[in-house]
This record gives structure tokens, C-alpha cells and sequence, in this order.
């Protein structure tokens, strides 16, 4: 793939750019969190007029047809500016799933959301699963009249709090017994579902769903359960190569002032920035930083390549981008002295967004216990 921007892709990261320098600061970002919604709808309406909402959206559909890489610009700009806005779940996860869809409302939906009137959130963790979207154990049965009955519950479900409508995952059971994974569209308004809102440890938004025999239409799947399963992992690894360009872009934030504050910072008669051993940090912080950038690299080029090879090396990226993120945000609060714990200063709570983004879709574990267990497959594959 190539690494340098194309024109397009630098004229979308400088628009990015100039809306969080204009619109979100920290004190933006802290005011924000103490509302209900935890984002700004004003700054939603704009995502749509500027057109960001329609990037991950095929021309076919209306949409402008973006890349991933183009996705992540835009990821990696909002973490340098920790805005909050339901991006990840509503214009990548959300777009993508609805555009390869059987829905019969799809261009309908897709129109609403290019126009920014519709929010989605995906609902496919469960607290047995652990982030392996197979293993779940919400059910949806057909019932004679042709309509779906769905019982279950969902935990953790990313932005679900501000949802209109969810993306459910459910175990499918045929009328012989066998069963397979199914995705199902669920109004937010549906009469019988119960939603648990609450504020994760980054100050945004999640939920928690309940259904128990909640009737859907018989056109509420989105796909039959002979592929839902793929397009869900599909989806759920772009999602999380999303968050590491967001991670990455929240390193970056976070250097950046760690270094303003070397440099403006005296102790002992001396700025900060003359001591050798805070200098030499600050360049390990920056080498991981870009270690981390080549991972997404490498991440984003193999998203077309097949299952395996595709999950292993989105592992492996999260892998880096995880531990590296923790480690970077941490010692940018150590550089930062006892003010690097106040809620005034932007470094915590950069910190608290990347610790965050390592337990979404995955935490280090999972993603350790993944990547050696498809190296050990393709081991054995290639000794046979």
C-alpha cells in the first residue's frame, strides 16, 4: 500500500484537523461528557454537511465509496482531539453492515445516516463471550407467521446509549435444530426492549440491552445466517484497526503536549527540556508512537487478504498499538508531575481513551491468545 497521502486524503485530514482545533478542546471535550449524550449534535450536523458521514458509504449507495485508509484519517484525527462523536459505530461499523445488507429499507437507512438523522450501534458482546462474536448466547427463533422472537441480553454496546436503532447479534435457531449466527435490525424504540445507559471510564456513552421474546419482522435480518458471521468478523476487525489509528492519534496528542511541557516547565533554574533523562523518555515515547503507526500500516493493507491471514494481522497490530498506547499516555503523565492526574490536564484523560480503546473488540489477551493461535494453525498447515 502506499503510506503518503494522496491529495484528497490531505485535503480530508486537514478538514479534520481544523475542526478539532476550532471546535474541541478540552474544555469542549470535559463539557460534553456531562451530558446526556456525551457529543455534541451540532457538531454531528457538521460531520454530515462535510461529508464524513458518507465516506465509508459506496457510490452506488450515495456515498462517496472511502477507503479504510481514509476512515482511519479520519479516526486518527478525532483521537488527537478525544471526540467523543459515535463515528466508529454509526459511519464505518453502521454504513458497512447496513450497505452489505439484504434489508429491504437499506437505501433508506443509508440516506438517513449520510444525512447524519440516524445513529446505529452494534450489538454483539456478551458477558460469556468473551469478544469472540460466536460464542453468544442470544437467541431468535421464526416463529409460523414468519416474524422473529428474540430473547437475550447484550452488554457494552459501543455509543448504544444515543442509538435510534441496533445491530443485533443472535444465535438463529432453525426449525430442524441446527443454528447459525444471524444480525437483526432493532429500533431503538421497540416496544419490550430494555436499554441500560451508562458512562464508561473514558466519560462516554455505552448501554446494556435486554429482550425476551421481543417480536421482529421477518425482513429485520440483514443477512441469512450462512454469512452474517463473516460479514461480522469482517467488520468487527476494520472496527478495530479504526481504534488503533484513534489510539494512535491520541499518542500523538499526547506527546505533543508532554514536549510543550518539557520545554516550558522550570525546575532548579533549568527548563524541564535541558535534562537529558526526560529528553531520552520523550523519545521513546515517539518511537513507539511510530512503531505503532507502521503496525496500522500493515493492519489496513491486510484487511483484503483472507480470514486468517487478515485476523492475525490485526492482532498483531493491536498487540503493539495496545501496549504501546498504555505506555506512552502513562509516561506522559509521569513527565507531567502530580498536575498529570488533574482532570484539568488533557494527558489523563488521553490516557483513560486509550485504556479504553484496548478492551473494545479485544482486549491484549484475547488478541495474544488469537494471533498464537492462528500462527500455531498455519504452523501445522505447513508441516503437513
Amino acid at each position: 500500500m502506499e503510506f503518503a497521502l494522496s491529495e484528497e486524503q490531505s485535503l480530508l485530514r486537514d478538514s479534520v484537523r481544523r475542526f478539532v482545533a476550532d471546535a474541541h478542546g478540552l474544555e469542549q471535550a470535559r463539557a460534553l461528557a456531562e451530558t446526556e449524550a456525551g457529543f455534541s449534535r451540532d457538531h454531528w450536523a457538521s460531520f454530515a454537511e462535510l461529508g464524513w458521514l458518507a465516506l465509508m458509504v459506496p457510490e452506488a449507495d450515495g456515498g462517496l465509496g472511502g477507503s479504510p485508509e481514509d476512515a482511519a484519517i479520519v479516526m486518527e484525527e478525532l483521537g488527537r482531539g478525544l471526540v467523543a462523536a459515535p463515528y466508529l459505530s454509526t459511519a464505518v461499523l453502521g454504513a458497512r453492515l447496513i450497505a452489505e445488507s439484504e434489508l429491504g429499507r437499506k437505501a433508506e437507512l443509508l440516506e438517513q445516516l449520510i444525512a447524519g438523522g440516524l445513529l446505529i450501534a452494534l450489538a454483539c458482546e456478551e458477558s460469556q463471550a468473551r469478544y469472540d462474536p460466536a460464542r453468544i448466547k442470544t437467541t431468535a427463533r421464526r416463529d409460523p407467521s414468519g416474524d422473529y422472537l428474540i430473547s437475550g441480553r447484550k452488554i457494552m454496546v459501543l455509543d448504544g446509549a444515543s442509538a435510534d436503532a441496533f445491530v443485533v447479534s443472535a444465535r438463529l435457531v432453525h426449525g430442524d435444530g441446527s443454528s447459525g449466527i444471524g444480525l437483526f435490525w432493532l429500533p431503538a424504540d421497540m416496544p419490550g426492549l430494555e436499554i441500560r445507559r451508562y458512562r464508561t471510564i473514558d466519560g462516554r456513552r455505552a448501554a446494556d440491552l435486554g429482550f425476551d421474546q421481543l417480536r421482529l419482522p421477518g425482513d429485520a435480518a440483514l443477512a441469512d445466517s450462512t454469512r452474517s458471521l463473516a460479514l461480522l468478523a469482517e467488520a468487527l476487525d476494520q472496527a478495530r484497526l479504526m481504534l488503533a489509528a484513534e489510539a494512535i492519534g491520541g499518542m500523538q496528542a499526547a506527546i505533543d503536549l508532554t514536549a510543550e511541557y518539557l520545554r516550558t516547565r522550570s525546575q532548579f533554574g533549568r527548563t524541564l527540556s535541558t535534562f537529558q533523562v526526560l529528553t531520552h523518555r520523550l523519545s521513546d515515547m515517539f518511537v513507539k508512537l511510530e512503531n505503532s503507526r507502521s503496525m496500522l500500516f500493515r493492519g489496513l493493507a491486510m484487511l483484503n487478504a483472507p480470514e486468517q491471514a487478515r485476523a492475525a494481522a490485526v492482532s498483531a497490530s493491536m498487540i503493539a498499538i495496545i501496549q504501546a498506547g498504555e505506555w506512552v499516555t502513562g509516561q506522559a503523565i509521569q513527565l507531567h508531575g502530580g498536575i498529570g492526574m488533574a482532570d484539568e490536564t488533557a494527558v489523563g484523560h488521553y490516557y483513560k481513551r486509550l485504556r479504553a480503546i484496548g478492551k473494545t473488540y479485544g482486549d491484549l489477551s484475547w488478541h495474544m491468545n488469537r494471533y498464537l493461535r492462528l500462527a500455531n494453525e498455519n504452523s501445522a498447515q505447513g508441516a503437513a
